[in-house]
C-alpha cells in the first residue's frame, strides 16, 4: 500500500468532489455527477483499501497515528457514500428541479422557505408549508433507501452499529454529548416556555399551538430590518472583521459569491475549493437578522478554511474534527447576541439593544434545544437498522423538546450523515469557552481587538488538527463544559 499516493489522490478527490457540489448547490447545473468522480479514484474506496488504512491506523502512534485516524475515517465515509452516490445524485437531482405551486406560479422548491418566513398571514404560510408536503414524500422514498443503506453497510464494516461506527470515525463518544444535552433541556425548559409564549403572544397563539412555519416566521423578525438591510449583509461582515485586523477585501484567495440565481441554494454556505488558496462564500442577501447571522457564521468558516496553514498535511487540512470549524462559525455567528456589538456595527438605541436580545437569546435557545432534541433521536434512529416507525418517534421527541407541533414527515429529511448533529453540539458548548478566553486575554469588546484577531488566527492555522476538547485543554479548560452556555442564556432571558 502506497500511503503517500492515497494520501495525494484522496486530496485531488476531495477538491474535485467540492467543485461538483459546488455546481450544483450554486445553481450553475440541476445533475450532480458523482460518479464520473468516484470512478476516477476508485482504488481509494475499495474495501481492501479501508482495510488497509485502518490497520495502519491501528498499528501507528503519537502524530502518525492522528495523522492516520483521520486519513481512516475519510476512506471509510467515502467507502460508504461511493456506494449510496446513485441515490444521492437522485435525490440532489430533485431537490433541484422540485417546483411548488402558490398562487398559479411554479416557485422552486429550494426557494419555498424564505417565502414562509417573509408570509405574514398565518393562513397562507400553512398552506405553503402543506404545498410542500408531496415534494417531502418522494424525497422520503429516496432517503429511507438511503438510510438503510447506511445502516447495513455500518455492519458490513464490522461494527455493531451506525452510531458505533460514527463514535469510531468521528473519535469522540455521542453518549457524553447527549447527556449534557438532555441535562440542557431540563435547566432551559421553564424559561424556554415561558419566553416562547410571551414571543407567540402577538400571534394570538401558545407554543404548543405554534407549527413549524410559525417559528420560521417568529424568527425572520421583520420589525427588526431596518437594522439588517439587504445592502449592509456583506459590508457589516467586512466592517467586523476590520475590527479584529482582517481586510477581506485584501484576501485574494476568499471568493464571496452573492449573485442572485433561481436554483441556487438558499442558505448561505462555504465551499473550500482549495485550501487556504480558494475557499468560495455563498449567500445570496434577502436582509433581515437571520441573513446576518447567516454571513457572519459562514465568514467564520470563510475564514478559518483561508488561514489554514498551507503547509499542513491533506488531513489537518481538510479533515479532522469539524466541530472545530463550526466553532469558528458560532464566535461570529452570536456577536448579535452582543450589546456592544450591537451598538457598534447596528447603531441600535439602548431599548432596542433590550428587546433584540431578548429576541436573539431566544432564538440561540431554540436552536440548541432543537439540537438536543435530534441528538437524542437519531441515538434512537441509528442504534438498529430497522426504521419503521421512527416518524413517529422523530414527532414525539422534537415535540417534547420544543413544544411546536412537528410534522413527522421530516424525520429524515432533518438527519445529517455521521451524526453531525453531536458535532455542531460541541462546537456550540466550545464557543462560549472560547469566546470567554478571548475576553480574557483581550478586552470585554474583543470583536474590536486586533489582539483577539491574532489570537483567532493562530488557531485558525492549525486547520481541524485537535480536536475541541483538546483546545478547550489549550486554553485552561478541563474539556467541554456545557454550564457556561446555559447559565449565559438562562441570565439573559430571565432578565
Amino acid at each position: 500500500m502506497d500511503i503517500e499516493k492515497i494520501r495525494k489522490d484522496a486530496e485531488l478527490f476531495t477538491k474535485e468532489l467540492e467543485e461538483e457540489y459546488y455546481q450544483n448547490l450554486g445553481g450553475y447545473k440541476d445533475e450532480l455527477n458523482l460518479s464520473a468522480i468516484y470512478e476516477k479514484y476508485s482504488y481509494l474506496f475499495r474495501r481492501s483499501t479501508v482495510d488497509s488504512v485502518k490497520e495502519l491506523r491501528d498499528r501507528s502512534e503519537g502524530e502518525e497515528k492522528r495523522q492516520n485516524s483521520m486519513l481512516y475515517s475519510f476512506i471509510a465515509e467515502e467507502y460508504i457514500r461511493n456506494l449510496i452516490k446513485k441515490l444521492d445524485e437522485k435525490y440532489m437531482a430533485e431537490d433541484a428541479k422540485a417546483t411548488v405551486n402558490v398562487d398559479g406560479k411554479d416557485v422552486p422548491y429550494r426557494q419555498i422557505s424564505i417565502m414562509i418566513g417573509n408570509e405574514d398571514s398565518r393562513e397562507k404560510r400553512s398552506k405553503m408549508d402543506a404545498l410542500t408536503d408531496p415534494v417531502v414524500e418522494k424525497h422520503n422514498e429516496i432517503l429511507k433507501e438511503r438510510m438503510l443503506k447506511l445502516h447495513d453497510l455500518s455492519v458490513e464494516l464490522g461494527y455493531g452499529n451506525y452510531m458505533e461506527m460514527a463514535e469510531d470515525l468521528k473519535g469522540f463518544e455521542i453518549k457524553p454529548v447527549r447527556d449534557m444535552m438532555e441535562r440542557f433541556l431540563r435547566d432551559t425548559e421553564k424559561v424556554y416556555v415561558n419566553s416562547m409564549n410571551s414571543a407567540l403572544e402577538r400571534f394570538g397563539i401558545t407554543v404548543d399551538e405554534a407549527e413549524r412555519h410559525d417559528i420560521s416566521y417568529l424568527f425572520r423578525a421583520k420589525d427588526f430590518d431596518r437594522y439588517f438591510p439587504k445592502e449592509g449583509v456583506v459590508g457589516n461582515w467586512k466592517a467586523t472583521m476590520k475590527g479584529i485586523g482582517i481586510d477581506p477585501d485584501a484576501q485574494k484567495n476568499i471568493i464571496l459569491d452573492t449573485e442572485e440565481r433561481p436554483k441556487k441554494y438558499p442558505r448561505a454556505f462555504t465551499m473550500p475549493l482549495e485550501v487556504p488558496d480558494k475557499v468560495i462564500l455563498f449567500i445570496t442577501p434577502h436582509g433581515g437578522q437571520d441573513d446576518y447571522q447567516s454571513m457572519l457564521h459562514e465568514g467564520g468558516h470563510t475564514q478559518h478554511y483561508a488561514n489554514i496553514e498551507r503547509a499542513h498535511p491533506f488531513e489537518y487540512k481538510y479533515l479532522g474534527d469539524i466541530s472545530v470549524s463550526e466553532t469558528y462559525a458560532f464566535i461570529f455567528n452570536y456577536l448579535p447576541t452582543d450589546p456592544l456589538w450591537l451598538k457598534r456595527y447596528l447603531n441600535m438605541g439602548d431599548s432596542e439593544i433590550d428587546r433584540y436580545l431578548n429576541f436573539a437569546f431566544l432564538n440561540k435557545l431554540f436552536f440548541l434545544r432543537r439540537y438536543a432534541s435530534k441528538i437524542i433521536y437519531e441515538m434512537e434512529l441509528h442504534a438498529k437498522r430497522d426504521i419503521d416507525g421512527m416518524d413517529t418517534r422523530y414527532k414525539e421527541i422534537m415535540e417534547r423538546g420544543l413544544k411546536i407541533r412537528h410534522k413527522a414527515n421530516r424525520y429524515l429529511l432533518d438527519v445529517d450523515d455521521g451524526f453531525y448533529v453531536a458535532q455542531y453540539l460541541r462546537a456550540w458548548i466550545f464557543e462560549t469557552q472560547l469566546r470567554k478566553h478571548v475576553i480574557e486575554k483581550t478586552q470585554r469588546e474583543w470583536f474590536n481587538s486586533k489582539d483577539a484577531g491574532k489570537i483567532l488566527k493562530e488557531l485558525w492555522s492549525y486547520g481541524q488538527k485537535y480536536s475541541v476538547e483538546e483546545l478547550a485543554k489549550m486554553i485552561g479548560y478541563g474539556g467541554l463544559d456545557a454550564e457556561p452556555m446555559t447559565d449565559e442564556i438562562i441570565s439573559a432571558l430571565r432578565g
